[in-house]
């Protein structure tokens, strides 16, 4: 008998118990993507979905949804009622769209350029860099250990979902990805608000692996140790300091604009115009 429609789960259900725990990433193999658009988009571009929670008014953008088409007809899309979805849900203004999908593994190469987080605290930057890392063409994003998870649900939104599709590597170590780029003839450097080379006469060597740090803190000296050097975004006097992912989009976007940069050159020429 065909299945009519998702049935309506209430929030003592066992199915939404273990969404709260997705949502609090107590299963480590498995994140909870929030929104109707983000769940959509990572549908379309092949991402696996593994449970779909939503509230009745999203239900026809769903369905209509090729990629969803398996989910709703495997049994694995679920009504909830407003409040239950506002109630669990990662975001305080929800849509009533939750998605369950598989964390990915990514072990990054010493290529182009990486993007390192050192001990980066709120989700919601570590998810920027990542969307901005992917926007410039560099390879991957690693994050240290005691970084903020660039798979919970908050990083993945601010991601914009990159965090499910572009390379990240969680709890990385920095001097295995140091060794790693010098070995391929690149070099280390670490971000600093006022004591490194100016960008604008900035002229790493590719591969590239360029340390950002903790919003307070800034860099650890056990990473500042092991750079090359530091590069610096001029600011005008009275303003101290980027925030992280402002930092990072200034730089990859300078990187990926330089004509006849050897970092990223490869990348945007094989593909053709820019």
């Amino acid at each position: 008998m065909r299945e009519t429609g998702p049935h309506l789960l209430g929030r003592h259900n066992p199915r939404v118990a273990r969404l709260r725990r997705i949502i609090g990433r107590q299963e480590p193999e498995l994140t909870a993507v929030d929104g109707l658009k983000l769940t959509l988009d990572l549908a379309a571009a092949g991402v696996s979905i593994v449970e779909l929670f939503a509230v009745a008014e999203q239900l026809d953008a769903l369905r209509a949804s090729p990629a969803l088409e398996p989910v709703f007809e495997g049994g694995r899309a679920h009504l909830l009622d407003s409040a239950t979805a506002a109630q669990i849900a990662p975001t305080r203004q929800t849509q009533g769209v939750l998605a369950v999908v598989a964390v990915p593994s990514a072990r990054l190469a010493p290529t182009g350029v990486v993007v390192y987080l050192d001990r980066v605290q709120d989700p919601g930057n570590v998810g920027s860099v990542i969307r901005c890392a992917a926007a410039f063409g560099a390879s991957g994003v690693a994050c240290s250990p005691g970084c903020a998870d660039p798979f919970s649900p908050r990083a993945v939104r601010a991601s914009a979902g990159q965090a499910l599709v572009f390379p990240v590597e969680a709890d990385a170590a920095f001097g295995a990805l140091a060794d790693a780029v010098r070995r391929e003839g690149g070099a280390a450097f670490a971000t600093s608000s006022r004591a490194g080379v100016p960008l604008s006469r900035w002229r790493p060597r590719a591969p590239l692996l360029l340390a950002l740090g903790n919003e307070g803190q800034g860099v650890s000296e056990e990473v500042m140790l092991r750079c090359a050097g530091q590069v610096s975004v001029p600011l005008r006097d009275g303003v101290e300091s980027l925030n992280v992912a402002a930092t990072a989009a200034v730089i990859l976007a300078a990187l990926a604009g330089v004509a006849g940069s050897p970092i990223l050159e490869s990348q945007y020429t094989k593909g053709g115009s820019r």
